[in-house]
């Protein structure tokens, strides 16, 4: 709030004030020992205000048990909070009715406040809260700068109230002609009169409830008066669609209310309002209206749920081909796209994993480089869409004369490598020589059709698996990598272990 608004605000001559019966009633409330008959007390010296807690008690929005023509029992009955809140909203409803000038406005302001009160303590009862009495005191409330405003800045507010098509609408009008809006105003009020300060806090955060600021042990009541205020105005826009839907966005995001619950909200509320209207002798919507109201509700929440349920469809189908994707993705990122085998990529990390293993639990793990004799000539005599088609030709039968859990992978060019976990050095030279063979035997056709065929030299060394233990992985590479050189050596197409030379 600005510092000319505060100003405007303490020393305004015309401020609202409270009728000395709520005042009164706050000075009980504020009273840790107050007992029941002092209030019932208070009560019976206005005739008026006597009656309405009658009527309140003996009302289905109480739902008492039992109906009574005694104060005394009904203030019982209603326990101290219900009947000191119901008693200061009844005394409120003098407070907006002083005021002669804007009487359309403010008569709206305050049916708004009335809807919003009675859906406010729905809304906690559906939310299983516990403080009833506060949140239908705190939407009742929550306009309550608008009279403060009104009185003290007349000249400027007025042109205001004159502009009001929606609350909305008032609040960014204040903003923009004050500096700040009613919210801010009403919680001075508030404090000005000595109200609890959480219902102060709740009149400034309903205008901007997502504020980080607001105290987390507050925000489901500001979150249920808010949600409250946006269906009184749906109600009194004689229900007119983005009202519910606003409401119904703010009731799913921050209560976690479906669709369902809000029409069960919306027709609970409809059948009590008639009640509500009796006890502030004010018509806040006719029954013609609230009939309509219901139908177009179920209308828009309907079609709501159906529009939420195709954007879930829709949400649904995008998170499968992002998960398609990404899995397309993640493997394009470890297989080599010629052969479809694993790449140089993953067998690094494959190869720390199990070297790791094989060393904590002794076990042998042996790896063998596999390299195509004069690939290069292949190239040279066949073209490389030949030489490719014999890649991927290879990769086949060296991937089909392996168990499930060993490992192949295209290390790069036309050379090959595979781990075998838990295979010893000489059942690994069985399983290498069976791989060579297969290779080998395997036939080939060029462009010509001509047949070929094409021999592989293997190089294979093992850790725990013989006499030798490597220290890290890399080693054990290195180690495979000289054998095979030895096999090209010695005159290729041929199996050699490493010996440690």
């Amino acid at each position: 709030m600005t510092p000319a608004i505060r100003d405007a605000l303490q020393f305004c001559p015309n401020l609202p004030t409270l009728p000395g019966v709520a005042v009164r009633i706050l000075e009980m409330g504020r009273d840790p020992d107050v007992h029941i008959g002092v209030l019932a007390g208070v009560l019976a010296r206005d005739p008026a205000l006597s009656s309405r807690i009658l009527r309140v008690c003996n009302s289905p929005l109480y739902a008492k048990r039992r109906t009574t023509s005694n104060l005394h029992q009904a203030v019982m009955l209603l326990g101290l909070n219900s009947t000191m809140t119901m008693a200061l909203s009844f005394t409120l409803s003098e407070v907006y009715h002083v005021k002669a000038s804007h009487r359309r406005t403010l008569d709206h302001i305050w049916r708004r406040s009335i809807i919003a009160a009675l859906i406010s303590r729905l809304l906690g009862e559906e939310m299983g809260l516990g403080s009833l009495d506060e949140l239908y005191l705190a939407a009742l409330l929550q306009d309550l700068g608008i009279l403060a405003l009104h009185a003290s800045l007349p000249e400027r507010y007025g042109p205001l109230l004159e502009s009001f098509e929606t609350h909305d609408g008032l609040i960014e009008l204040e903003r923009q002609a004050l500096g700040s809006d009613h919210g801010e105003a009403g919680a001075w009020l508030m404090r000005h009169w000595e109200l609890p300060e959480r219902l102060a806090v709740t009149a400034e955060a309903v205008h901007d409830p997502d504020d980080p600021r607001l105290p987390e042990e507050l925000k489901a009541s500001v979150h249920c008066v808010t949600v409250a205020g946006q269906l009184a105005d749906f109600f009194l826009s004689e229900g007119r669609a983005p009202g519910l839907d606003a409401a119904a966005s703010s009731a799913r995001r921050w209560l976690g209310l479906e669709e369902a619950a809000m029409e069960s909200l919306v027709d609970r509320a409809l059948q009590a309002l008639p009640e509500m209207s009796a006890l502030f002798e004010i018509e806040v919507v006719t029954p013609q209206m609230a009939t309509g109201l219901l139908d177009q509700a179920r209308e828009v929440l309907a079609t709501r749920n159906l529009r939420l349920m195709h954007q879930a469809a829709e949400h649904h189908q995008k998170v499968i081909e992002m998960e398609e994707a990404a899995e397309l993705l993640q493997r394009a990122a470890i297989h080599d796209s010629l052969t479809g085998l694993h790449n140089r990529r993953h067998f690094d990390h494959i190869l720390e994993l199990e070297f790791a293993l094989a060393t904590e639990n002794t076990w042998p793990l042996t790896m063998g480089f596999i390299d195509l004799d004069h690939f290069k000539e292949v190239n040279d005599a066949h073209g490389h869409v030949t030489g490719d088609s014999v890649l991927v030709r290879v990769a086949s039968v060296l991937k089909k004369n392996l168990r499930e859990r060993d490992y192949i992978m295209r290390y790069g060019g036309e050379e090959f490598v595979v781990l075998l976990p838990g295979h010893g050095l000489e059942e690994a030279r069985h399983v290498f020589e069976r791989l060579r063979r297969a290779v080998e035997s395997t036939q080939h056709k060029g462009d010509s059709g001509t047949p070929f065929r094409v021999t592989n030299s293997i190089g294979v060394a093992s850790h725990m698996g013989g006499e030798h233990r490597f220290e890290e992985a890399i080693d054990l590479v290195r180690a495979a990598d000289r054998a095979l050189y030895d096999a090209k050596r010695q005159g290729r197409n041929r199996v050699i272990v490493y010996s440690g030379g």
